[in-house]
């Protein structure tokens, strides 16, 4: 598992490391820091990461700055902060916890709990952001209709017939998204505010169609979730 801390106090960044090594004392770790925004953004763009933890004060700069910029990536983020009052702002932007300053280790194992799915997150996030044309954008999560994998990306849809590609995979998504999303398919993740009905149109073969009538494949093991959803168990 591969873990960047960002934080601007080495003594609190090598804290940190040593709270998630004693937590995760079975798992191979390879963890870095850095120390100011810029080391940040320069490590981030050398080498791959599963988890980012992030302060939001590097040095009297915004850490709301690193985090818009790697909100877009395929790793969650866990802020350590102890400015509390930002804690929304960063939930609506997706990142997986929100551990304020001073933390004990219990508090720190759930967030990381959160990371692996064994703790349902705090809040759902409000916007999906993604990289297009060498800016960083904001998806209104409420205007997205289904999310479909392509890849090794994800293509958002929308109400208004948008199609933008997102880094993050379908099972990180997963994570941050509202209870009003549900997994229907390995490849499609969809907005139950679009859903129209369902069908089985004999042998193993399900479909959802929604409410623009375009067909989507269910697959018969998330069969019993959606009629839950939709309140037809």
């Amino acid at each position: 598992m591969r873990i960047l801390i960002v934080e601007d106090e080495p003594p609190i960044a090598d804290y940190i490391e040593q709270c998630v090594r004693s937590l995760l004392r079975d798992a191979p770790l390879e963890i870095r820091s850095a120390h100011s925004l810029d080391a940040a953004l320069r490590s981030l763009k050398d080498r791959p990461v599963d988890l980012c933890l992030l302060d939001l004060n590097l040095s009297g700069k915004d850490g709301y700055e690193v985090l818009q910029r790697v909100a877009a990536r395929p790793f969650h983020t866990i802020v350590i902060s102890a400015h509390t009052e930002k804690a929304a702002r960063a939930f609506e932007l997706g990142v997986i916890d929100f551990v304020p300053k001073p933390f004990s280790l219990d508090r720190l194992r759930l967030a990381l709990d959160r990371y692996f799915g064994l703790q349902k997150s705090q809040a759902a996030a409000k916007y999906l952001t993604f990289r297009k044309k060498n800016r960083n954008s904001l998806l209104p999560i409420d205007e997205v209709v289904l999310l479909k994998a392509a890849r090794y990306l994800v293509e958002a849809r929308t109400r208004d017939g948008r199609r933008e590609l997102l880094e993050k995979p379908l099972n990180r998504l997963e994570q941050i998204l509202p209870e009003s999303f549900v997994r229907v398919h390995r490849s499609y993740i969809l907005n139950l505010d679009f859903v129209d009905s369902y069908a089985h149109l004999g042998g193993s073969r399900y479909i959802v169609r929604l409410k623009s009538g375009e067909v989507i494949p269910l697959s018969r093991s998330r069969l019993s979730g959606l009629k839950r959803l939709l309140g037809m168990a």
